[in-house]
């Protein structure tokens, strides 16, 4: 066979294999398949079947056998066939190649489109870890919760950087919320929630940068101490909503009207603290201070209720007094005890002599809680004089201490101290049920009712039982509840004229007394007498003593009594010393007298109430009375 023959045999045998046709190719190009006649039969093209690769794709496969319709007219090879013919058949050889070729061609394009964009979703994939990873590390480490990664690579890390920036926001929420509370934290601890002012705590650090200031500028810091005068009074008449918004009301007031510079705090109840820095000198505290008073002299309208309230003001300056801010807080403190101690509604500066003061009352109040469980505290009783009668009408109860080692211990010393402490609850109930048990025992030595006078604190006069509470007492006793007065201060009635109002009544239509004890001091007003339905005013005993020197004083007392009268009211004048002041206060029209002239306070009244030294002395007065006349 010469050379172009085996080459053609070769490379049909080639195209066979790529075409996928087995032995046909070979069998055309060497002619063994039989033919009946010379010429090609039937259509010139070969049948073709589509098949499908593994991966989805199609290609071309050639029938591996002679179709029925191809019919060969002798064997002989393509070569050996009429030239025209056998071009024909290579042609359609070489085409049915190409077009394999084309479609290998194709599938080879596809599967390398597929592996490249498998790779770049690989690629994506793992740049997203990367990131995913590196912003972990960075959450971890860093805690910035606002970073958001965006989504890419395959589904599965898509949601995966989905979750973590879901995550991711989840964090930044609670981080926010926790911040939020830790400033909320933060605040509380440093203001007062009630009232918006620094606390004690914030308090204390701006004492001290105060005072490192005045160390280096060598000028002097003050300190005021500002306790509310009565604030416990307005708590149990009113309740503490009513209280917590006196508060706010004082805090506004006060706010307004200092220094940028100053800082003005609540360090707990009704107590306030005032630091004036650059002070020249010690009148500079003092006129600050007053402002103070002057701004809580107007009432304070709230839940339609009119109320009044002073203070007493302790003050301490750096460096006069002390070089620490503690230090001077508790003298600034000590100083406002004396204040109050004094009176109220007052100014006190801290002296030498304070400090001990201070050091005394800490001492009076533990002792008196002993006195008071101990029954260490004993009832005088001082007579009351009926002026039209020269009779004793009633006698006023009096609590007197006698300590076992400092001897008598004086009612304006432990009073106070009792009212400021709450003391004064068991004490004033204490003196309430001795006061009427006796009363029961002297009305047999007496040939006419004799009544007893208790005193009640404000304190005692504010609480919701107190009405339940002096009930209990005269049944236990069994004093009728005419042979019992009490007497009130004015500051019983001023935080509420309509509850003392109600409350005088309930006591009244019971048959019980009532008078209003020391008129004239501190917030007297004549206008709300006529609401409170009275038995009797007690006159202070100032008044006596002024009208001999203050003309004025004696208008005021006529108008008082002629009220008095025409509201139905008595008169009762207290602190008659002499026979003088005895007899100008009956010129006058008081109805009722008090004093050491007419009788000191005694442990035992029955004494005054038998042929003794009371009937000499009614006898004296009644003789004094028809000279007079």
């Amino acid at each position: 066979m010469s050379r172009t023959k085996v080459t053609t045999a070769r490379l049909a045998a080639a195209l066979g294999a790529v075409l996928g046709m087995g032995m046909l190719v070979p069998a055309l190009c060497q002619g063994s398949v039989t033919a009946k006649h010379d010429v090609i039969q039937g259509p010139r093209t070969l049948p073709v079947n589509p098949a499908v690769m593994q991966d989805g794709t199609k290609t071309l496969q050639i029938e591996p056998r002679l179709p029925a319709h191809l019919a060969v007219v002798r064997s002989s090879p393509v070569w050996a066939l009429p030239t025209t013919s056998a071009l024909a058949g290579l042609l359609a050889v070489v085409v049915l190649a190409m077009l394999a070729i084309l479609g290998r061609v194709n599938q080879l394009r596809r599967r390398l489109s597929d592996q490249d964009a498998s790779l770049k979703k690989a690629s994506e994939s793992t740049q997203a870890i990367r990131e995913l990873s590196r912003s972990m590390l960075q959450v971890a480490a860093q805690r910035p919760f606002d970073v958001q990664l965006p989504e890419s690579g395959s589904e599965e890390i898509a949601e995966l950087v989905d979750g973590f920036n879901a995550m991711l926001t989840e964090m930044q929420r609670r981080d926010r919320a926790k911040r939020d509370a830790e400033a909320r934290m933060q605040h509380m601890a440093l203001v007062d929630d009630l009232t918006g002012l620094p606390n004690r705590r914030l308090l204390t650090d701006r004492l001290s940068h105060s005072l490192a200031k005045g160390r280096r500028e060598n000028r002097k810091v003050a300190l005021l101490y500002i306790d509310l005068d009565g604030f416990k009074l307005v708590n149990d008449s009113h309740g503490h909503g009513v209280g917590d918004a006196l508060l706010g009301l004082v805090a506004q007031r006060m706010k307004g009207r200092f220094r940028q510079s100053d800082t003005l705090a609540r360090i707990g109840g009704d107590e306030f603290t005032l630091i004036l820095d650059n002070v020249q000198s010690r009148s500079d505290a003092d006129h600050a201070a007053e402002i103070a008073l002057d701004l809580l002299k107007d009432p304070f309208e709230i839940e339609g209720h009119s109320i009044r309230i002073s203070a007493s003001i302790g003050i301490s300056i750096f460096p006069d007094h002390g070089n620490e801010g503690g230090q001077l807080l508790r003298q600034a403190d000590c100083a406002m005890f004396a204040a109050k101690r004094n009176g109220k509604n007052r100014i006190v500066q801290f002296g030498d002599g304070l400090g001990s003061a201070a050091r005394e009352r800490m001492m009076l109040e533990g002792e008196l809680r002993h006195a008071i469980a101990n029954g260490e505290i004993t009832v005088h009783y001082q007579p009351e004089f009926d002026l039209a009668t020269n009779t004793i009408v009633r006698f006023e109860a009096l609590a007197r201490w006698m300590h076992p080692s400092l001897g008598p211990i004086p009612p304006m010393s432990f009073i106070p101290i009792a009212e400021e402490t709450g003391l004064i609850i068991p004490l004033g109930a204490y003196v309430m049920e001795k006061a009427c048990a006796d009363a029961v025992i002297w009305q047999s030595r007496a040939n006419r009712p004799i009544q007893v006078a208790v005193n009640v604190s404000s304190v005692q006069f504010a609480r919701d039982s107190f009405l339940e509470e002096v009930e209990g007492t005269l049944r236990r006793t069994g004093l009728r509840p005419s042979l019992l007065q009490l007497e009130l201060t004015e500051s019983a009635t001023l935080t509420g004229v309509e509850r003392a109002a109600d409350l005088i009544r309930r006591l009244t239509g019971r048959g019980i007394g009532v008078a209003m004890d020391d008129f004239g001091t501190g917030y007297s007003c004549l206008s709300y007498l006529p609401k409170l339905f009275l038995d009797a005013l007690k006159l202070d005993r100032s008044f006596v003593t002024e009208l001999a020197v203050r003309p004025e004083t004696r208008a005021f007392v006529q108008s008082v009594l002629s009220m008095a009268h025409n509201l139905h009211m008595k008169v009762i004048v207290e602190g008659i010393e002499t026979q003088e002041q005895l007899e100008l206060m009956r010129s006058l029209g008081t109805n009722e007298a008090q004093g050491y002239y007419l009788g000191r306070p005694t442990p035992n009244p029955m004494d005054l109430l038998g042929w003794g030294a009371a009937k000499a002395r009614v006898k004296e007065l009644e003789a004094v009375s028809s000279v007079a006349g």
